[in-house]
């Protein structure tokens, strides 16, 4: 099954939890002058910046101050007020075998009832530790429920597919200051198809 189509099952009913949440990014990019089909990578980026901008910025007590840089894989939106991820996006990368730095892994901070995860897998080219590490709900994090498994499918299709655009964007409880992200967005460009899968994280 292609994961488009794997995605598409989840969504329709196949994975209790998991819904739909390309709308906004939808709406940016008919503002951007994207009229249907396929979107052009650039326009897509875009609108996927511009979405995360605007639904952090509303949902967040000022001061912030989102920062947009690179950490030598993904582009990152990060707020320096909250020290919180907002945004990981780019293009997924091979990753030689072995290469991760398992005893860093192992000596990062946890937090009680959450895994120390990656938004941007490492075997998909992500980062150990920095921006790219979250709290996240073991029921996603891990294979084991319905949940777990879409998650770690698409990090496996990605492994398996250098150069596939993909994000994740982290949606914090309103006007909180905490790190640990309500909900978690997967986003990705496959096949000329746009998708979008929000995962709970609480």
């Amino acid at each position: 099954m292609s994961l488009i189509k794997r995605i598409d099952a989840a969504l329709g009913g196949g994975v209790p939890g998991v819904i739909a949440g390309d709308a906004p990014y939808l709406r940016r990019l008919t503002e951007l002058g994207w009229t249907g089909g396929a979107p052009r990578p650039a326009v897509l980026r875009r609108a996927v910046v511009d979405v995360a901008d605007d639904l952090y910025t509303a949902g967040t007590e000022p001061p912030s101050e989102l920062l947009e840089f690179s950490d030598g894989a993904f582009d990152v939106m990060f707020d320096a007020v909250h020290e919180r991820t907002v945004l990981i996006h780019g293009l997924s990368r091979s990753t030689p075998p072995n290469s991760r730095d398992d005893a860093y892994h192992r000596g990062f901070p946890t937090r009680p009832g959450f895994d120390r995860a990656h938004g941007m897998a490492h075997a998909h080219g992500g980062r150990d530790g920095g921006p790219n590490y979250f709290p996240q709900d073991p029921r996603v994090n891990q294979r084991g429920t319905a949940m777990g498994n879409l998650w770690r499918d698409i990090e496996t299709f990605l492994a398996a597919h250098p150069g596939i655009y993909c994000f994740v964007r982290m949606a914090y409880p309103p006007h909180g200051s905490t790190d640990v992200p309500q909900r978690v967005e997967y986003g990705v460009l496959v096949d000329d198809q746009f998708r979008v899968v929000v995962f709970p994280n609480a």
